[in-house]
């Protein structure tokens, strides 16, 4: 088949023709788009709340994609949909605060957030429900 048959061909067949290879790109860009999870694996989007005169920190976000996720090594607890929500004691000085996710798949993430604490917090004492100091 040389290129004077392919230049005599009707309108036909270059519409036939054209219309294979565009539903074969389609086909071929839905399937990327669904399997696309499999490629990017889980992704940690987290941040840090911290009130003025506390040593506590809330740490918020997402993981999503993720079955398993760990703070400094602890395991924390997410929705059906990745959300977590946690709250930790800051130490004086340098801290590093770590969070570790995993995909079914064995893919996982890392998002770590260094802080520096320069001073103690008032210190609180508690008796029950009750203050005492």
């Amino acid at each position: 088949m040389g290129f004077k048959t392919i230049k005599n061909n009707n309108i036909k067949w270059w519409i036939g023709r054209s219309a294979c290879i565009a539903l074969f790109a389609i086909i071929i860009i839905f399937g990327y788009e669904k399997m696309s999870f499999i490629f990017n694996g889980v992704e940690i989007k987290a941040t840090l709340e911290k009130k003025e005169n506390s040593s506590m920190v809330m740490i918020k976000g997402i993981a999503e994609k993720a079955i398993y996720i760990t703070l400094n090594g602890r395991e924390i607890f997410i929705d059906k949909n990745g959300n977590f929500s946690e709250t930790i004691a800051i130490l004086p000085g340098f801290s590093i605060i770590t969070l570790n996710a995993r995909d079914k798949f064995g893919k996982t993430a890392e998002k770590r957030f260094e802080i520096v604490k320069e001073k103690n917090a008032e210190a609180i004492a508690f008796k029950g429900n009750d203050i005492i100091n």
